[in-house]
């Protein structure tokens, strides 16, 4: 991947383009405000209550900020009151994620190299099986027609017929919209090119990238700091929610297999590729000689079979090895027998799994171990834990004797109150690079400064809306293509976004080309056929532009 410095005009396209996007989102009408114009049930019941939505603050995310207030405007437009609830990311993640007490949330789910394959977009996020608490699919959408392609497209080996059943499921998922899926959003992270070398941005992540992480170098000094606008929940690999968790997590524990730069699975902790048999029900893994961990401690395949029988216990991933019937261990090798084929299984078990230290976690208890505190982190991944001031930074060191050690001594994250103090860090020398991505005024300054660069990458995650189908009115599914039909997605790329990122109307991203059905149905911004859902389903207005239920609902 090549890097330039970027044209200003390719940052700013005119002045007052944000507040056009704004205006452009509200400019459709209700009626006259006194009910003319405006149909629906011919008999009222109770008028729709206010709507909680919850959305994240400025300073955790301008952008988003902004597309949440053009879509609660068009919500209002339609005659639903809003309740416009603003928070950090922590706080937003606990909320939507963790306990599922919203009405609908706008949060972005991260384009992580493991889900290029469409197992965690397509089943993670949408089975039935994943609405519980801190459960994937926040929507707690349930469709049994969804389930049996979700569960189907795990047990194709053949990927053109996999490709089939991952079609279909887009276009029901499109249908139903559990979710508006609004834009990859992509970008520019910036960096100190005068400071640091070695950037190694990916595909979805840009330079979050685990692979960013241990090729990137100070060119004086041992240390890189790295910037982002949000604080770390937790390092424990069991309570691992967030995608900025997740980032670190992986730099300090490793996986038999870690997703390369070019999307699919490369033997890590694994000497090398697995082998398969009994029709693709047996896997075989041989781990590297002379792993240890943290502490000094040997990497034994008892450590490996130990990690395995620990996530079947988690409250939180033991779904993730459901597929696993039997573990047996023989030398430095471990062999799986699979309960069915299970096409993934490299990529989303093998390559997800963190490998646990016995030693350490041998004595926690099933039900505490999303909440257990390891006072060092001890793994045996590329960096290992120093210090961590939760509100300042997190201090991680080179572990030497790891295979594969990265190329700095020490990595600093800073957390910031928002993405524009973070960039005059990286302006002033306080911080080497950011993982976001600043405002369009912002990033036009790297061209006035030799000492600052900005690293392109396309998106295979998204900013989207979840709609919480256990409350009414969103269980029923005009009520949530009437809300999709307000989002302003292309006004939010072109022109809050400057351009950066593509509208997306399917869970799969374009970016992820062979997996991503382009003929899905689309949501554009359209309010009239917002309300021409909302009628469909039932609902009618008041005199004064209100939403309410129809009397038979």
């Amino acid at each position: 991947m090549a890097f330039r410095k970027k044209n200003r005009r390719e940052f700013i396209r005119a002045a007052g383009a944000t507040g056009l996007a704004i205006g452009v989102a509200g400019c459709s009408s209700n009626g006259d405000g006194n009910g003319n114009g405006v149909s629906g049930a011919e008999e009222l019941g109770e008028q729709i209550r206010e709507l909680n939505f919850v959305v994240p603050t400025s300073g955790v995310n301008q952008f988003r900020n902004e597309l949440a207030n053009m879509v609660a405007a068009n919500w209002r437009e339609i005659g639903i009151d809003v309740d416009f609830e603003e928070l950090d990311f922590s706080a937003h993640v606990d909320k939507a994620v963790v306990q599922q007490d919203f009405d609908a949330s706008l949060l972005g789910w991260g384009g992580t190299p493991e889900r290029i394959d469409p197992h965690t977009f397509i089943y993670d996020m949408h089975h039935s099986d994943n609405m519980g608490e801190g459960g994937r699919n926040t929507p707690g959408y349930s469709n049994p027609e969804y389930d049996e392609l979700a569960e189907l497209q795990v047990t194709q080996p053949d990927e053109e017929e996999r490709q089939q059943t991952v079609y279909e499921a887009q276009e029901i998922i499109a249908r139903d919209q559990p979710r508006a899926y609004i834009a990859n959003e992509g970008g520019i992270h910036p960096y100190a090119s005068g400071r640091i070398t070695g950037i190694e941005p990916t595909l979805g992540e840009g330079l979050n990238s685990f692979w960013n992480m241990i090729s990137v170098e100070p060119l004086e000094g041992d240390t890189v700091t790295m910037g982002y606008p949000s604080e770390i929940i937790s390092l424990n690999p069991m309570q691992d929610l967030a995608t900025p968790d997740r980032q670190f997590v992986r730099l300090i524990y490793d996986q038999l297999f870690r997703i390369g730069t070019d999307g699919l699975p490369t033997p890590w902790a694994a000497a090398d590729e697995p082998e398969i048999e009994d029709g693709g029900r047996t896997y075989t893994v041989e781990i590297r000689d002379g792993m240890t961990f943290h502490d000094g401690e040997d990497l034994t395949i008892d450590d490996v079979e130990f990690t395995y029988n620990l996530y079947a216990d988690s409250p939180t991933y033991g779904s993730l090895v459901d597929v696993i019937g039997e573990i047996e261990t023989s030398g430095n090798e471990i062999t799986f027998h699979l309960e069915e084929e299970y096409a993934p299984f490299v990529a989303n078990v093998l390559g997800q799994v963190y490998l646990f230290p016995e030693h350490i976690w041998g004595d926690v208890e099933p039900e505490e171990l999303s909440d257990f505190e390891d006072e060092n982190w001890v793994g045996s991944g590329p960096f290992m834990f120093e210090d961590w001031e939760r509100q300042s930074e997190l201090q991680l060191r080179a572990f030497d004797d790891h295979f594969n050690p990265p190329n700095t001594e020490r990595f600093i994250r800073i957390p910031g109150s928002d993405v524009a103090q973070q960039f005059g860090a990286l302006e002033s020398g306080s911080i080497d690079f950011i993982g976001a991505i600043p405002q369009p005024t912002a990033l036009a300054r790297i061209d006035e400064d030799d000492d600052l660069d900005g690293a392109d990458f396309e998106d295979i995650g998204y900013v989207k809306i979840a709609y919480n189908m256990r409350r009414e009115p969103f269980d029923n599914v005009n009520f949530r293509r009437a809300l999709s039909y307000c989002v302003p997605k292309t006004e939010y790329v072109d022109f809050v976004r400057d351009g950066m990122g593509t509208v997306t109307h399917s869970t799969i991203s374009e970016h992820n080309e062979f997996w991503h059905n382009p003929d899905v149905e689309e949501f554009d911004e359209d309010l009239d056929a917002a309300r021409a859902e909302l009628e469909e389903g039932g609902f009618g207005w008041d005199d004064d532009g209100a939403l309410h239920f129809g009397a038979d609902q």
